[in-house]
């Protein structure tokens, strides 16, 4: 097939763009989608010149429009979540990041036949798995295992700053589970925050030594010996 008019216009865009030229390349995209306004290849350019130039509001909702052609767009998906990353909404980027990776993983598998993942790649949880998870907790708040469960899938999807809060709420409900102390801390790890990981695993020591909790009572020992050798080499 051909390419149309539309077509020129865009790759001359792209050109436009390539040589600095942005304010050039902007009036080309907005013609083309006055002309069409689902046209998502220009939607997804349009939204990253929005963004250069801090209009980060409009470049959002410019490329959700994209997904409504192309709801499996992986490059959308990240695109909004830096987008959000640069208004300072880490949670909110972290959605659309969880989804992006979601879908890259369903690609890779995709391209590959449907083979088996290679050796020590994690499968990251599907989407509506998260769904189920995260309704299970709203259904029942105080629901300890349910809220483990989520925050494992948060994790795995690199979403450690909502693992931290679902962990967090699991404690309050229960403060004698100590796998609880255990994974709250790996969390609190992922997030950045190691001394507050300490004292986690710390308070989570004796409880599983009491309750004869020996495997999460050995890791979060192991765990915490490594944090405690990171801050004296750092000191």
């Amino acid at each position: 097939m051909p390419p149309t008019d539309l077509d020129r216009r865009f790759m001359q865009a792209l050109a436009a763009n390539r040589k600095g030229d942005k304010p050039g390349a902007r009036r080309l995209i907005e013609e083309i989608l006055a002309q069409d306004p689902d046209h998502a290849d220009s939607l997804e350019v349009y939204g990253m010149l929005l963004s250069e130039t801090g209009e980060l509001d409009q470049a959002i909702e410019v490329t959700q429009r994209v997904l409504k052609t192309r709801p499996d767009s992986i490059m959308a998906h990240a695109n909004i979540s830096r987008f959000w990353m640069l208004k300072g909404d880490k949670a909110t980027a972290e959605d659309w990041q969880a989804k992006a990776r979601v879908l890259g993983w369903k690609d890779e598998i995709k391209r590959k036949g449907d083979a088996a993942p290679t050796a020590g790649l994690e499968r990251p949880p599907d989407a509506e798995l998260v769904t189920r998870q995260e309704e299970a907790v709203t259904a029942s708040p105080k629901d300890v295992r349910a809220r483990l469960a989520l925050a494992g899938s948060y994790r795995k999807l690199g979403m450690a700053a909502k693992a931290v809060a679902q962990l967090k709420a699991a404690l309050a409900a229960d403060a004698q589970m100590s796998v609880v102390y255990l994974e709250l801390g790996k969390a609190l790890e992922e997030a950045g925050v190691p001394g507050e990981a300490a004292e986690v695993y710390r308070r989570g020591i004796p409880l599983a030594d009491e309750k004869g909790d020996l495997m999460p009572r050995n890791q979060m020992q192991t765990r915490l010996a490594a944090l405690e050798r990171k801050q004296k080499a750092g000191s």
